[in-house]
């Protein structure tokens, strides 16, 4: 039984690579790593894509002894193909239709293993010698199928989870593995999900750091400070304990696409709060009250807006981040619960929710507090480093 695919293929969720230059040492080790973490709690459908196929017979080409006699390894090979396989030498005509004609030796000959001791192959110089004086002969099992990343031979070794989270079991692998030693030229790779996963994470991170860059400049430029940018996005790092306190609660785990695309999308509801709670301080300042007197006054004012939008956010997304949707395509529409993008959807709901209350009590009060600490410092380098007569005449 294998779980529903939330989203595109991206390999199992357990993928170890092996690569080297030689399949039976990529054999012999794949058949080690199975051993050595097979009893993994939770790793459960373990398997290696290494195909045996049908035994088949090698013939070793003696360069030397073919060069003597005006021969080479394509010439030899060739013969052999023609010999088993045939080689289309013409075509007969019967009105319409077209055959071709394939030369090659008897069923009865070409079946035996005695073909090659028997088959004579012609030279330039218009005599036949022997097969086997050209070359040994080697009976040995041969390969399904051989497959190669980045130019060198690999061979997968793949597993499901069961009961357990990825990360954890993938933990345990890599421990156990840790301590096994390999030959050089020869690695360890873990791909799939895995893969999947940390790319996903590292365009997740440059697109936070995009989109962080961006906030803190339109900030500068709508404040012509480099100081208060930092005060109102202080609140969004710090709504990251909400979040992981909601992830907590709720018992999820922090799912890089879903819970890292909340995480963006808190940072830029974060900042709106905060963004009117400033700029109402800095009005009431330029009305010529005290600091501390418009840091409560702006308090006061802005409460009921900043409290309002907190909450009709959460509100909205509650109903997502429980399992409740509505089916559409069902006349009347009805709400349903427990719906196949529940799960998709909740760990982002349950990421802003947590987020945004974390981030509305920083806005209240951390805010407005880290505000009065740099508007404070700043009015006592002001008072130390700036004459008194330019303080008087309002000269910055």
């Amino acid at each position: 039984m294998q779980k529903e695919e939330e989203g595109p293929p991206t390999g199992a969720p357990v993928s170890i690579e092996l690569s080297g230059d030689d399949f039976d040492v990529l054999e012999r080790y794949a058949t080690d790593v199975i051993r050595a973490i097979e009893t993994v709690p939770g790793l459960v459908d373990l398997q290696s894509d290494l195909e045996k196929a049908l035994p088949e017979v090698r013939f070793h080409v003696d360069r030397n002894r073919a060069a003597l006699l005006g021969l080479d390894t394509a010439d030899i090979g060739n013969f052999l193909r023609m010999a088993i396989y045939g080689i289309e030498s013409s075509r007969f005509r019967a009105d319409e239709d077209e055959y071709d004609i394939t030369l090659r030796l008897p069923k009865g000959q070409r079946s035996t293993m005695n073909l090659l001791d028997q088959a004579f192959i012609p030279t330039p110089a218009g005599t036949a010698v022997p097969l086997t004086s050209l070359g040994t002969i080697e009976y040995t099992g041969g390969r399904g199928a051989i497959r190669r990343k980045q130019q060198k031979r690999v061979v997968s070794i793949t597993g499901n989870n069961q009961g357990r989270g990825v990360d954890k079991i993938l933990a345990d692998v890599q421990e156990r593995l840790a301590r096994m030693p390999l030959p050089r030229g020869y690695q360890i790779d873990y791909t799939g999900d895995t893969e999947e996963m940390r790319e996903s994470g590292v365009f997740l991170m440059k697109a936070f750091g995009i989109a962080a860059g961006l906030i803190l400049v339109i900030l500068v430029i709508q404040f012509n400070s480099a100081v208060l940018p930092l005060v109102i996005f202080f609140s969004v790092i710090m709504s990251m304990v909400g979040v992981m306190w909601g992830l907590l609660l709720c018992g999820m785990r922090f799912g890089v696409i879903m819970t890292g695309v909340g995480v963006i999308s808190l940072a830029g509801i974060v900042v709106n709060n905060a963004i009117v709670l400033i700029d109402c301080i800095r009005q009431r300042r330029d009305e010529g009250m005290e600091l501390s007197e418009a840091i409560v006054t702006a308090g006061r004012m802005r409460l009921r807006p900043v409290l309002l939008t907190a909450t009709t956010t959460i509100l909205g997304l509650t109903p997502m981040a429980i399992g409740y949707s509505l089916d559409i395509h069902r006349w009347p529409p009805r709400i349903v619960a427990g719906a196949e993008s529940s799960a998709w959807w909740a760990p982002m709901a349950v990421a802003v929710i947590f987020g945004l209350a974390m981030a509305t009590v920083l806005t209240l009060v951390l805010v407005p507090a880290m505000y009065s600490l740099v508007e404070g410092f700043a009015q006592r380098m002001q008072r130390r480093f700036v004459p008194k007569d330019e303080l008087e005449a309002g000269e910055p």
